[in-house]
């Protein structure tokens, strides 16, 4: 009988500390996005030739830094109907600074590929990041810089910075933009131009889950 009374109060111990240890965390993470704008604009210019778009992506992480994504987007039957981005990125930290190094490749339903190769670093905000076209129909480069902040006193409030040059179309492009939660969504009013020949006001709304 004692020898019982022993095993149930062991048993008993050893499911309470079950109960209580926390469960493993998992070395993946993942997210998703769904987004609607009014002109899906890139580097500066429209995808959808002034037309509203549908967008989405999904992605996975890795504890190691690895990522790896897919996005989409409707543009205009000029450029190929439909493209998807198919992309992978290692980020380390190198002090406070975070690097990243990737690839990516633009798919077209209708239209001719490419990958660009890049490198990025961040640091309090500030982004600067060099791509490189490697395959298909891209093989110039494109830098650019971006910052990001929050406005401390708008709760929610966040303001975006962005200036791009491509080396071998010569366009320098700028944008700024202003992003707030709506209803549940981030909503971003962005202002693109590009050396003063073409200004763009797009208005989106993004879900992020």
């Amino acid at each position: 009988m004692k020898h019982t009374s022993i095993t149930l109060l062991t048993l008993t111990a050893a499911a309470s500390f079950a109960q209580s240890a926390p469960a493993a965390a998992s070395a993946f993470t993942t997210s998703g996005n769904l987004s609607i704008t009014s002109d899906y604009v890139f580097r500066g210019l429209s995808q959808t030739a002034g037309k509203a778009a549908v967008q989405g992506g999904y992605d996975v992480s890795h504890s190691s830094g690895l990522s790896a994504g897919v996005w989409a987007s409707n543009v205009s039957s000029a450029i190929g109907g439909l493209e998807i981005d198919l992309y992978a990125n290692y980020g380390f930290k190198v002090g406070a600074v975070d690097v990243s190094v990737g690839y990516i490749n633009y798919v077209y339903n209708t239209a001719a590929n490419g990958g660009e190769a890049n490198v990025s670093a961040t640091y309090a905000g500030l982004q600067l990041k060099a791509s490189k076209g490697v395959n298909g129909t891209l093989n110039d480069y494109y830098y650019e810089a971006n910052y990001s902040r929050d406005i401390a006193q708008v709760k929610g409030l966040s303001l975006g910075l962005h200036y791009g040059s491509d080396r071998v179309t010569t366009n320098n492009d700028y944008a700024i933009s202003l992003s707030y939660p709506v209803l549940g969504f981030t909503g971003t009013v962005a202002f693109s131009d590009i050396q003063n020949g073409e200004s763009i006001t797009a208005f989106s709304l993004k879900k992020t889950f």
